[in-house]
């Protein structure tokens, strides 16, 4: 029996054993089935986490870049982004703006951490009741998250996302800077971000500046901005505001009179103000400003304010007679595009820069990125540089048939003139001249020289450079020939004045440097001279304004890939290059034509009202009685010369030759005659011609 009892005793024991077994071992499953359930779960929530900004970075975290710019007199002309005012402290908005936005998004704002739970409950409730979502349990400060950190994607992971970083965000900011941040980034609609900005967008004034019922419109926008636009949807907006009033009331931060009263007078939206530039003719020059804007503050700034140089009635100007050109004479001259600059010769700033025809159809900028080359419209620093080498512009050289170390420059007519001075070869555009020049002075000094005065693309030493076989840029050609106007002071052309951020924080100031000394008075007003007489006698006289003093070149490429002119007044130089971006051929264009044609429509249009500024050349009262004569002598002596050689030449009438520009090239380049007009030419102080250096 004991034996017995001992057995199911022992039975007993084995089983108890063995169930305690099973529910171990049940135990550890479960909590491992936990652990990895947990681990998963925690894997799915945290998975892509980001790691809450620090304060600095909050104001600028997911926000596109945006750039606006200015004119030169202070008018918005552009702007690329969203829309963002200055950032504002609760403290600088008038108590009601913030309380209705809490009291129609947050009316528990200062009493949770970040998350409502009892919002929460609510929202669940009043959506399971309504079987759709009528109400929402974010808190501001998810919102905030939602907007800065995380991906719009609704999903559970996002949200239980939202709110471990609203928890996070509440224990690093304190309620005021994170409501103040809030107010600062939440989209408002019309790509506004901010109160400032869609105050500015929908009421024209500062939000500091806001009444009570515009403040409860703009609370109504967060829920859905498109749909609550008071631009687009003004009556809808009104009655959200209504409900962002009542709420107001119901939390005791307005009266009921104020309610009243505010309902009573309803917002008024302005009408958008369309005063910024066409893309289409503003696009190249917002691409040079921010890129410039990078180079001179890097580009971790998202958002930019940048002033410029650029005068909108310049610019529109500009693009107008380009255009013009271009569209009447595409098909007819097969010339598809061109560029123009114009710089204020006194500053150096670019107060028009047309990059093409159409910013919409082609981003390249011809102006500031296209390198061509300049033909005969580089002369004038060949001959620039030679005066320095002791010519003068009445030196004489022979325009004949040349020979420079196996290269053979021609003339356009294949005539030759004989002798003539290098102002004459100047002003008619003579090849065989320039390139006796050149190779005299020497390629290397020609080159030099070039780049002394701002030509910043290569220029290649070989002797065809001297008719301009190496590329420039629009906006280096026509800054160097400023240096003439400015009587040897270079002024390197800008853009950028100033470069601010939309907290108002100054980043860039373009400092008052004296302009740099390159070329020496006398020289450089000889050269006026001699450019002026290519406008009122030469290849460049269609470019004549009445009796406006203007001083210019033309020049033309190889084959017509290419036609120039650059000139100026005493005000404004302005370059002008048409052609082709695949390099083909124009049919038969050169600088003196077309491109003359837009220049002077151009200038024309922006010196209206402009007092008549003569030129600055040489002054002859500086010399003596004595030197005035013998120079009178010379120079009417040279002029007997020259209908002497022209008579010789088969140039009987010279006001029955047509005045026609000078394709030029690096290898086959020339020149066309142009009409003497009866008076006299002026020639230049000068010493007696050396001998002539043309080299066979």
């Amino acid at each position: 029996m004991e034996t017995f009892r001992a057995d199911i005793d022992a039975a007993n024991d084995n089983r108890v054993r063995e169930r305690r077994k099973w529910i171990l071992t049940a135990i550890v499953v479960f909590i491992g089935l936990m652990t990895i359930a947990y681990i998963q779960i925690q894997s799915y929530l945290f998975k892509g986490l980001p790691d809450l900004p620090n304060k600095a970075a909050m104001w600028e975290l997911n926000l596109q870049p945006n750039t606006t710019l200015f004119d030169n007199a202070g008018n918005r002309i552009g702007h690329r982004g969203p829309y963002l005012g200055r950032p504002l402290t609760i403290a600088e908005m008038p108590k009601y703006l913030p309380d209705a936005f809490l009291a129609i998004e947050d009316e528990r704002f200062y009493e949770h951490t970040g998350i409502d739970r009892k919002a929460i409950f609510r929202a669940f409730f009043e959506n399971t009741r309504a079987g759709k979502t009528v109400q929402g349990g974010s808190t501001l400060t998810q919102q905030l998250v939602k907007n800065m950190v995380l991906t719009p994607e609704k999903t559970y992971r996002r949200k239980f996302q939202e709110m471990w970083l609203a928890y996070e965000m509440e224990e690093v900011l304190t309620k005021p800077e994170i409501l103040s941040l809030y107010l600062n980034r939440i989209d408002l609609g019309n790509r506004s971000f901010g109160v400032e900005a869609a105050s500015q967008r929908y009421f024209g004034k500062k939000a500091k500046d806001l009444t009570l019922s515009e403040s409860a419109m703009l609370a109504g926008l967060p829920k859905a901005p498109s749909r609550y636009d008071p631009s687009k949807n003004y009556e809808q907006a009104l009655v959200r505001s209504y409900l962002v009033l009542d709420r107001m009331f119901a939390n005791n931060l307005i009266t009921f009179d104020e309610a009243k009263a505010a309902k009573a007078n309803p917002p008024i939206i302005i009408e958008p103000v369309d005063d910024e530039i066409d893309p289409k003719i503003l696009g190249h020059v917002f691409d040079l400003a921010k890129e410039r804007a990078n180079e001179l503050i890097g580009n971790a700034q998202n958002d930019l304010i940048i002033h410029i140089t650029l005068d909108t009635d310049i610019q529109k100007s500009a693009h107008e007679a380009l255009t013009k050109i271009l569209n009447a004479n595409e098909k007819s001259k097969k010339v598809a595009n061109g560029a123009l600059v114009t710089i204020d010769v006194r500053t150096g700033g670019i107060r028009a820069l047309i990059g093409g025809r159409d910013y919409n159809q082609s981003k390249f900028n011809r102006a500031a990125q296209a390198k061509r080359q300049p033909g005969s419209a580089f002369k004038p620093f060949v001959y620039a540089a030679a005066l320095e080498e002791n010519l003068t512009p009445g030196t004489v050289r022979i325009d004949q048939p040349t020979t420079i170390s196996g290269w053979t420059p021609e003339n356009y007519t294949k005539r030759y003139r004989g002798p003539m001075t290098i102002r004459e070869a100047l002003k008619l555009s003579v090849n065989t001249i320039a390139a006796q020049v050149g190779a005299e002075i020497g390629p290397r000094k020609v080159a030099r020289f070039g780049k002394r005065l701002g030509i910043n693309t290569e220029l290649r030493p070989t002797y065809s450079l001297s008719l301009g076989s190496s590329e420039v840029t629009l906006v280096d050609i026509t800054g160097a020939y400023t240096v003439f106007a400015n009587e040897g002071v270079r002024r390197t052309p800008y853009l950028i004045e100033t470069i601010k951020n939309t907290s108002g924080e100054t980043l860039y100031t373009r400092s008052k440097t004296k302009p740099t000394r390159v070329y020496a008075v006398p020289f450089a007003r000889q050269m006026t001279n001699m450019l002026k007489e290519v406008i009122e006698t030469g290849t460049g006289h269609g470019a004549q304004i009445g009796t406006r003093e203007l001083a210019g070149k033309t020049g033309t490429s190889q084959d017509y890939r290419d036609a120039w002119f650059v000139g100026y007044s005493q005000q404004y130089a302005t370059g002008v290059w048409l052609g082709n971006d695949d390099n083909t051929p124009m049919k038969s264009i050169t600088g003196g034509l077309l491109p003359v044609d837009v220049w002077k429509d151009h200038m024309v249009t922006i010196h209206k009202g402009l007092k008549k500024q003569p030129l600055i050349t040489e002054d002859m009262t500086a010399f003596s009685a004595d030197t005035q004569r013998i120079m009178r002598f010379y120079e009417t002596l040279a002029n007997e010369l020259i209908l002497e050689r022209n008579v010789a030449s088969g140039i009987q009438n010279a006001e029955q030759i047509p005045q026609l520009s000078s394709p030029q090239s690096a290898n086959v380049i020339s020149s066309t005659p142009a009409p003497q007009r009866g008076a006299p030419q002026r020639l230049a102080p000068q010493r007696l011609p050396r001998e002539n250096l043309t080299r066979n």
